[in-house]
C-alpha cells in the first residue's frame, strides 16, 4: 500500500510544481508592467482635481480645461497647446471658442459652459472640435426624444 500512496503523490507533485511556476511567472510579469516607468500608475495625479493623462499640464481657464478633456478623449494630440486666450471668445450662441495648435496643425474647439467656474470639468461640455481645414473631429450629438 505504500507504493500506491507514493504513486498518488508522485502524480500530484508535477501538477503542483507546474501551478506554482505559472503563478510565479504571472506575478513577475504583472510586477514588471506595474512598476515600469510609464505604467498605469503614471496616469494617477496627486492633485484632488482633474486627473489627466496629458503629457504637459493644460493651462487654466475654460479653454485649458477643455483642452485637457479633448486630449484625454484622444481627439487632439497630447502635445497640443492653446494658441489663443485661456478663456477663449464667446460666439453668438453663447458658446466659447478656443484655438489649439500641434505639429503645424490647427484645431478649433467649441465648448458649452454651464456654470461660473470654468476650471471645473463638470461645468464644461465639449460641443465640437474641428481641424483648421474644417473637417470635424468631434461633434456632440443632439438630443432626440
Amino acid at each position: 500500500m505504500s507504493e500506491e500512496g507514493e504513486k498518488r503523490q508522485f502524480g500530484i507533485k508535477p501538477l503542483w510544481l507546474a501551478s506554482a511556476a505559472i503563478v510565479i511567472v504571472l506575478g513577475a510579469a504583472g510586477g514588471y508592467f506595474l512598476f515600469q516607468k510609464g505604467g498605469p500608475t503614471s496616469m494617477i495625479g496627486s492633485s484632488g482635481g482633474t486627473q489627466s493623462a496629458s503629457v504637459e499640464p493644460a493651462p487654466g481657464g475654460t479653454c485649458g480645461t477643455a483642452l485637457a478633456r479633448v486630449r484625454d478623449y484622444g481627439v487632439v494630440p497630447f502635445n497640443s497647446a492653446l494658441s489663443g486666450d485661456e478663456d477663449g471668445k464667446r460666439n453668438a450662441n453663447g458658446r466659447v471658442e478656443c484655438a489649439v495648435a500641434a505639429d503645424g496643425q490647427t484645431y478649433s474647439m467649441v465648448v458649452d459652459v454651464s456654470c461660473d467656474n470654468p476650471s471645473d470639468p463638470k461645468c464644461l461640455e465639449i460641443y465640437r472640435v474641428t481641424q483648421g481645414d474644417g473637417n470635424s473631429l468631434f461633434q456632440k450629438r443632439p438630443y432626440s426624444f
